[in-house]
């Protein structure tokens, strides 16, 4: 089996999360800019049973790539849950939540953001 860059899985997780109707996905990379992290995937989704599916069906597709090293974070039904992967670390977030937090804004400058 051939075997995803980490890039390649941060494109896995925003279409899996694009499948359950995530908005405003953005990959960010952070390979540049801290050790923290190499890609923080930030996406919306409109209540907390969506953001579970979507939290869900992340986790499913990566584990179907063999992927199974996945912490998770936030309770099942909040507004906001991390997906942690070490190099890799997903945030599905309510739009409340997004715009609280503005996650993006702590890296944009020096961070390349893709838009999906």
């Amino acid at each position: 089996m051939l075997r995803l860059t980490e890039k390649g899985i941060a494109n896995l997780i925003s279409e899996a999360a694009g499948d359950k109707k995530a908005e405003d996905i953005k990959i960010l990379d952070l390979r540049k800019v801290t050790p923290l992290a190499d890609f923080i995937v930030v996406c919306t989704g409109e209540s907390a049973p969506q953001i579970k599916a979507i939290a869900s069906h992340v986790d499913d597709k990566l584990r179907a790539k063999g992927i199974k090293s996945i912490r998770w974070e936030g309770k099942l039904n909040s507004n906001w849950m991390i997906l942690d992967l070490g190099r890799i670390v997903v945030h599905i977030m309510g739009q409340e939540e997004r715009e609280r937090y503005d996650l993006e804004s702590l890296f944009v400058k020096k961070a390349i953001v893709y838009h999906l």
